[in-house]
């Protein structure tokens, strides 16, 4: 019998996995990685183990499933199983494709249903989609349902000829995720999903997205997985694996070295991202002693003491739980915010009693659904225009254009968008309007000065003292990027007399604060370059690097449909993307050219295809499958149709 290292032995016994920015090789057989005589890695978009055995040969993850065009020149047999770690689309976005190929699949119990019900899933997404504060389990899922052939508990052991693959529970990238671990060549080897990347790697951060124990969502829980992933890779190291395969990244023969690196890089982002995160301010009655609010003791931090409240000022006043409003000597008002009831109807009773006279204006920080919902309501019954930066213009009045959390799907018409550093007088008071993306990228804030007050509206970004980075899917960005170094840089500048927190009130304007902030952004940076392997950290922190615009849309039966595929280039020098549209049956589209995206800009790819004259269904998902720097990313966002009637 002829190994598999014979057809492969100009790759090298451990040609890496190509790293972000790296372009996989296109030969087929350099596209393997032997790792030992019947053992070995085909690249995809992820890495599929490849386990040769009485002429059969079984699969650990999938991709794309381009091994079926390479069996022949790795002489390999028929595919008989394909074993899936976890439900993410880049897993297992061939699965379909194998099963047809005659292959069977088989999938962690507690993701089975993601690969079985997914077209339900996405047929009924509105409701994680609109008011989004729960991220467990994402929508980074399969577009139409594959019934799986066998479902895996944890624990048991997955014969096949000859060989018993053990299931290990690894919580971590997914509630559900599994590694299996199998002995064969001498060799005992354990493939992980996305667990590690690397030696002190991680694929990205956003994934470990979630709520930490007594948190009401998932939303305040950056990095709240992170206690699932540590034990998850101590329960590897403990089945004592000599190799280590990661679905993302490279092959690790030393994994103890490697997860220990790992933890450590993990420990100093969190300890740092700890000791400014606001949630430990907001859910202090359980998270508020440093061993509780963290993943573990080993996380514990102290954050900077709290500084003495400012009086408030007599012309500034709170309505309902995030609006607040100035009051000129005439009685009207300018209104910051409006969100959930009973604003409105706080509002009318203070018409009503004579407190204020009317409202001439309302101005929103961000588009979050407990800053907005009862703008229009407002609108209607008081006549009051709406103010708000120009970068959030587009989000307000075309939400559904955007996946983002805490999304309010009603437009809502934004009659003076602000330009940056813009003033309006209104009144005795001087308002000047500046963009301002702390909590998230789609954030503004305003000063103002009334008196010889000086005060600076900051939405939600800070609290007493954290700021709000604490959900991935809001885009908190650093260095060069729209972010909290922005924001404070704009602070130190300015360095008003107080702050106004939309849930807190006037809060302590601290210069020394803000630098010690600065100092511990610019270091957090260094600490994921140092675990992000990426050539910016940004591209393993920003679930929407690359997104679809719109992300939603409805379209006519037989009718165009035009979008974008909107590619955030991180990096400092430019990259080369190019995008495919992957489309359910009886779609026609045309490939888009490539682009170059100069660094730190958004590039748009448009992209256009004709939907079907009988459509099967009320709603289709297609698949945006990219190629970003030569690297090969696969399905990594969707656009979502409905069909008008």
């Amino acid at each position: 019998m002829r190994s598999l290292i014979g057809y492969v032995f100009l790759v090298g016994l451990l040609f890496p996995a190509s790293s972000p920015g790296e372009a996989p090789a296109e030969n087929p057989q350099t596209s393997f990685q032997p790792l030992s005589e019947n053992v070995g890695v085909y690249h995809d978009v992820v890495n599929v183990g490849v386990i040769r055995r009485h002429g059969r040969t079984l699969l650990i993850g999938s991709g794309e499933g381009r091994i079926l065009e390479a069996l022949q020149d790795l002489h390999l047999g028929p595919i008989d199983w394909v074993l899936y770690t976890d439900h993410h689309r880049d897993q297992c976005s061939g699965a379909a494709r194998l099963k047809k190929a005659g292959a069977k699949i088989a999938v962690p119990a507690g993701e089975a249903e993601f690969f079985q019900h997914a077209s339900e899933a996405w047929a009924k997404a509105d409701r994680s989609l609109y008011h989004r504060y729960y991220f467990r389990p994402d929508l980074f899922i399969l577009r139409s349902s594959v019934v799986p052939d066998r479902t895996l508990q944890a624990g048991e052991f997955f014969p096949w000829e000859g060989l018993n693959i053990q299931v290990l529970a690894t919580p971590g990238p997914t509630d559900g995720s599994v590694s299996y671990l199998v002995e064969l060549d001498g060799k005992r080897l354990a493939f992980t999903g996305d667990l590690i990347y690397g030696p002190g790697h991680l694929w990205n951060l956003y994934m470990l997205q979630k709520g930490f124990p007594g948190m009401p969502g998932d939303y305040w829980g950056f990095g709240g997985a992170t206690g699932d992933l540590v034990k998850s890779l101590d329960s590897v190291l403990a089945s004592k694996p000599q190799i280590v395969i990661p679905s993302h990244g490279v092959v690790m023969q030393d994994p103890d070295r490697a997860v220990a690196q790992l933890k450590d890089n993990l420990h100093a982002v969190l300890a740092n991202y700890l000791t400014l995160a606001a949630w430990r301010i907001y859910f202090s009655g359980h998270y508020h002693s440093t061993t509780k609010a963290s993943p573990g003791p080993e996380y514990e931090v102290t954050m900077f003491p709290p500084l003495p409240l400012p009086p408030m000022p007599p012309w500034l006043h709170k309505v309902a739980d995030t609006s607040w409003y100035l009051q000129a000597d005439d009685g009207s008002t300018f209104l910051f915010d409006c969100g959930f009831d009973p604003v409105l109807g706080d509002l009318r009773k203070l018409q009503q009693d004579g407190t204020i006279r009317g409202i001439d204006a309302l101005w929103i920080t961000h588009y979050h659904d407990d800053h907005v919902q009862s703008v229009n309501a407002v609108r209607r019954e008081f006549g009051a225009k709406v103010y708000a930066q120009k970068e959030l213009v587009d989000i307000l009045e075309n939400p559904t254009a955007y996946s983002m959390p805490c999304l309010d799907p009603e437009s809502i018409h934004v009659d003076h968008p602000m330009s940056e550093g813009e003033v309006v007088n209104w009144k005795g008071f001087k308002l000047t309007f500046y963009y301002f993306p702390g909590q998230t990228l789609y954030h503004d804030g305003v000063l103002v000065e009334h008196g010889g007050t000086r005060l600076f509206h900051t939405g939600d970004s800070f609290a007493n003292f954290g700021i709000d980075d604490y959900c991935s899917y809001n885009r908190n960005l650093l260095g060069d990027e729209p972010g909290y170094e922005q924001c404070f840089r704009l602070l130190a500048r300015l360095q008003p007399g107080w702050l106004l927190a939309a849930h807190w009130g006037p809060l302590p304007f601290s210069l020394e604060y803000i630098q010690k902030a600065q100092d511990l952004l610019r270091q957090r940076r260094k600490l994921l370059a140092a675990l992000l392997p990426w050539d910016d950290p940004n591209f393993g922190l920003d679930p929407s690097w690359v997104r679809t615009y719109p992300y939603r849309q409805a379209v006519l039966p037989g009718g165009t449909l035009t979008l974008e595929a909107r590619i955030y280039n991180h990096a400092g020098s430019g990259r080369r993307a190019s995008v495919e549209l992957r489309l359910p049956a009886g779609w026609r589209t045309e490939r888009a050219d490539p682009i170059t995206i100069p660094p730190h800009t958004e590039g748009k790819v448009r992209l256009h295809a004709v939907s079907p004259s009988n459509p099967a269904r009320r709603r289709d998902v297609l698949g945006l499958a990219v190629n970003f720097g030569g690297r090969d990313l696969g399905e990594v966002t969707e656009a979502i149709v409905d069909y008008l009637q």
